[in-house]
């Protein structure tokens, strides 16, 4: 069992920090490179542009999952932080189940889609649509991952009413 929470734990920090790191590194590098040959050597390049927008897409994404799994993404805070924290939950669980419930519908379509665009290539980089937007289908798996483990968690405070431990600071719960 250990052994596959450091997996999971790996597979998870792979695709939302060291892979959005890298797709970041790769979209400014890529501006560097198009702004040195257009303006200091006169060339206008076509797949710095491409790349950049492409590994832009990918660093959103991927992004916005560590958001979910973080939970940094924006809330209506003026009413939630009044509600009692059971309320709280009750609301994240919503929230949570009804997203995921719609990531779970959607999920096959846009994999079907990906693969329909295998055949069709980009301008400049000549790389199937599937590999530039695969990251959906990421991001899609990984907040629904990241939901689940919110919902239990919440279900869990709701149960127990403990979101403290002895110290006063928050219990992690998965």
């Amino acid at each position: 069992m250990e052994l596959l929470k450091k997996i999971y734990h790996f597979i998870i920090i792979f695709f939302e920090e060291i892979l959005s790191t890298a797709a970041l590194i790769t979209c400014a590098s890529a501006i560097v490179i198009q702004v040195f040959y257009r303006y200091f050597l006169n060339i206008s390049l076509e797949w710095p542009f491409e790349l950049s927008i492409y590994a832009y897409i990918w660093t959103l994404y991927l992004g916005a999952a560590w958001g979910v799994r973080k939970g940094h993404h924006v809330k209506f805070n003026i009413l939630y932080d009044k509600l009692p924290p059971k309320v709280q939950k009750m609301v994240n669980i919503i929230f949570n189940t009804i997203t995921t419930a719609v990531f779970i519908i959607i999920f096959k379509p846009v994999w079907e889609y990906l693969l329909f665009n295998y055949r069709i290539k980009t301008v400049a980089l000549k790389i199937p649509w599937t590999y530039v937007f695969m990251v959906f289908s990421i991001f899609l798996i990984l907040t629904i991952i990241h939901n689940i483990e919110h919902i239990v968690c919440d279900i869990k405070f709701l149960l127990t009413n403990k979101n403290t431990d002895r110290t006063g600071d928050k219990v992690k719960c998965l």
